[in-house]
């Protein structure tokens, strides 16, 4: 890997990926030095439209102060509003200031109503004025109109009228003269209006008086249903028996419950006995035999076992006494208990079904006084919102009547608005249009509009026309910016041999910074064969090819120039081989490269012509034949290069590309777009091709160009040399590679 000079690779920018170059080129940003440099370069317009625009400004102001000045006059009046609150509003809904704005632009509306202005018209004040004089009859209304004007003060309860004429003795007499029409009047509005309002409160103060009666009627109809006391207590009384009636049901339903629970218990065979049960029944007489007998008959064999044995006869006999006695005992026992069970069974039956009776009963009686209880509520509210509607119609009535006693008192004293005028209009001691800041606003508006203009015109142009849009918008780095041949201070006969002819030019200094760029680029084993094309045609790229090659081969390298625009071939006008077959006929295999190359003046550039034109020329550029070629030229020469045709025109260059080194694009400046360069970049990139970079080519020169203050340095400094010889005059050598004093980096 090379690692380049820290000087170098800040100047020269590595090419970006091919997937960067074919990206969006709008995301350019414009920086700030960017800014500066068009202005630097769009000096001399911005000047000339900052002289146009200023004079306008300043020729405008002086005629409007010489025979369109206008001359103010204000009075002031103060407005305070004594109309009441509107009835049925209980509170601010709105905030004061708020209130008071609509309130002072209404009265200012009325200072300029048309019948007021009307009535000033009519004045004899106003006719003697010279404006009444000087506006036609037809106008007289409208433009009187658009004269006097309105404004509320804010902050304040003053009102601003206002009125600007040509003659400073008109303003003040027109002012006073609204005013005093303005007062005359707007008691007698007010008072019209309240006298209307009135009425119609009146009618509805009727209406709300009516609607209290029916009220009242409705109330008493419904009193009557009630049950006494509920009014004066403002409950129901059947609420409480309806809470006894719920106990009862409750108490019934446990009752039920227990009772139901106890039958189920009897219904279990031997289920539910009690001790006392059990005592019962050996208390029956015949329980209670047997069971003494069983007693009686357990100690006579107590006593006869313990005389006799356990085996003797006796014992025996009254051992099966013994359990004779107990089988009856039990017999009897279970069937007395049997006896008490369906007793008991049969007695808590009895006092279920009661219960359930009872229960039923309670439930209805539930049920009804619940139904009561709901009709008693319904009219209980019904009574109350009566109550309620009742007070707010005896409110609305209230405020209503309130509303109407305040109408009364301004109809009668017309005073809804007071209106006190605190100044009078003066007649005018200065001018308002036009004023002196106008002038300094002016002419610096004149300078943003021609600086406006001059940045409008300069992103307007798409084309491209410096170095920064090659980076910006092809993302390329640039080799060098060549300048425009009718710029040069030496003459140049030819362009294609500029670099021959005027090698002190400027034009063939470009050229070896060109090379030098180039140089830097990649190692050289990188760029043995270089494509040279343009977007379109007339962009120059053969002079460049042809200068390049010529300057390559001067710095002591075999140089091999090819024409390979099989569309336009130019090569064999300018360097007039000797041979008329070329390119194509080594690629047809009818010619050998060493055969067709011709030598030129310099003994290290050779050229080869395209040779005869073929019908098939994109087909030979991208043939095996084509690479054959290169790789036999690359081996014979230092450095081979081809003029190729435009990429956006043929699709020659593109196949060429993709066989050779690298490519140089050439765009000739102002003639290219931006979209044009992004197109031609993005054509090379899908084949994957290498650009080394771009050359921007007859760059104008001008004020804050490019290159002009370089180009100046440039000649003064061969011009001033201390021998006071002109470079035209010098005998300069041959030149066979780069002197220090020439070489530009």
């Amino acid at each position: 890997m090379t690692t380049l000079p820290a000087t170098v690779t800040e100047r020269i920018d590595l090419p970006a990926p091919p997937s960067a170059r074919a990206s969006d080129t709008t995301d350019a940003s414009v920086s700030l030095g960017d800014i500066l440099g068009i202005v630097k370069r769009r000096m001399l317009l911005i000047i000339l439209l900052f002289v146009l625009l200023s004079a306008l400004t300043v020729g405008g102001w002086l005629a409007a102060y010489a025979y369109f000045p206008l001359w103010p006059a204000e009075a002031f009046v103060e407005c305070i509003s004594d109309k009441p609150k509107p009835a049925g509003q209980l509170s601010e809904t709105t905030p004061a200031q708020k209130e008071y704005d609509r309130f002072i632009l209404t009265q200012a509306h009325s200072v300029t109503s048309l019948d007021v202005l009307l009535e000033a018209l009519k004045t004899a004040e106003v006719k003697d004025t010279q404006w009444y004089k000087d506006t036609p009859d037809k106008d007289l209304v409208v433009d009187f109109m658009d004269l006097v004007k309105a404004a509320p003060q804010r902050g304040t309860n003053l009102l601003r009228i206002s009125v600007r004429t040509r003659d400073p003795e008109d303003p003040h007499i027109i002012v006073n003269q609204v005013v005093r029409q303005y007062l005359n009047r707007v008691k007698d509005y007010n008072a019209g209006e309240f006298r209307d309002e009135r009425e119609v409160y009146q009618r509805e103060l009727e209406k709300f008086e009516e609607q209290i009666v029916d009220k009242n009627t409705q109330i008493t109809a419904v009193g009557k249903k009630l049950p006494p006391g509920t009014i004066s207590t403002g409950s129901n009384p059947v609420a409480a028996d309806y809470q006894a009636e719920r106990a009862t049901v409750a108490q019934y339903e446990l009752m039920f419950t227990e009772l139901n629970g106890l039958y189920q218990i009897y219904s279990q065979p031997g289920g539910g006995m009690s001790p006392e049960d059990m005592q019962f029944v050996d208390l029956d007489p015949k329980v209670a035999s047997l069971s003494n007998q069983v007693f009686t008959v357990a100690q006579q064999l107590a006593v006869t076992r313990k005389s006799l044995g356990g085996n003797h006869r006796n014992v025996i006999e009254l051992e099966k006494l013994l359990e004779v006695i107990n089988e009856q005992l039990s017999e009897e026992r279970q069937q007395r208990l049997a006896e008490v069970l369906v007793y008991k069974r049969e007695q808590v039956k009895t006092a279920t079904r009661s219960a359930q009776y009872s229960l039923m009963k309670a439930q209805e009686r539930l049920a009804d006084t619940m139904a009561h209880l709901a009709d008693m509520d319904e009219l209980l509210t019904q009574y109350l919102a009566l109550q309620e509607d009742l007070v707010v119609l005896k409110e609305n009535r209230e405020m209503i009547a309130s509303y109407i006693s305040e109408l009364t008192r301004i109809v009668s004293e017309r005073t809804a608005v007071k209106i006190e005028w605190r100044e009078q209009a003066l007649p005018p001691i200065q001018r308002s249009f036009p004023q002196m800041f106008l002038l300094p606003a002016g002419i610096t508006l004149a300078l943003v509009l021609s600086v406006g203009i001059a940045l409008m015109l300069e992103f307007m142009d798409t084309s491209l026309r410096t170095p920064q849009d090659f980076v910006r918008h092809l993302r390329i780095p640039v080799l060098g910016v060549v300048p425009h041949v009718d710029d040069e201070e030496v003459d140049i006969d030819r362009i294609e041999t500029a670099v021959t002819d005027a090698p002190q030019s400027m034009y063939a200094e470009v050229i070896r910074t060109i090379r030098t760029n180039l140089q830097f680029t990649a190692t050289a084993e990188r760029q043995r064969s270089i494509v040279i094309t343009s977007p379109r045609p007339e962009d120059g790229k053969t002079s460049i090819a042809c200068n390049l090659a010529t300057m390559i081969a001067q710095g002591g390298r075999r140089v091999l120039l090819v024409d390979a625009n099989f569309r336009r071939p130019a090569i064999h006008r300018i360097f007039k081989p000797r041979s008329v077959e070329g390119l194509s006929n080594i690629l047809v295999g009818t010619g050998k490269l060493e055969d067709l190359a011709s030598r030129t003046s310099n003994d290290n550039l050779h050229v080869l012509t395209c040779g005869p034109v073929p019908p098939n020329p994109a087909e030979l550029m991208g043939s095996s034949q084509m690479v054959d070629f290169i790789a036999d030229a690359t081996g014979k020469y230092d450095q081979v290069i081809f003029d190729a045709p435009p990429v956006l025109l043929a699709s020659d260059a593109s196949v060429l590309s993709t066989h050779a080194d690298g490519v140089i694009l050439v765009c000739r400046a102002k003639a290219n777009t931006r979209g044009v360069g992004s197109r031609a970049c993005g054509l090379l990139a899908r084949v994957n091709a290498h650009i080394f970079g771009g050359i921007l080519n007859a760059a104008e020169i001008r004020r804050g160009g490019y290159f002009r203050e370089q180009l100046r340095t440039f000649y003064d400094y061969h011009l001033d040399d201390e021998d006071g010889y002109a470079v035209n005059h010098l005998a300069l050598p041959e030149p066979g590679g780069d002197d220090d004093t020439t070489k530009q980096t």
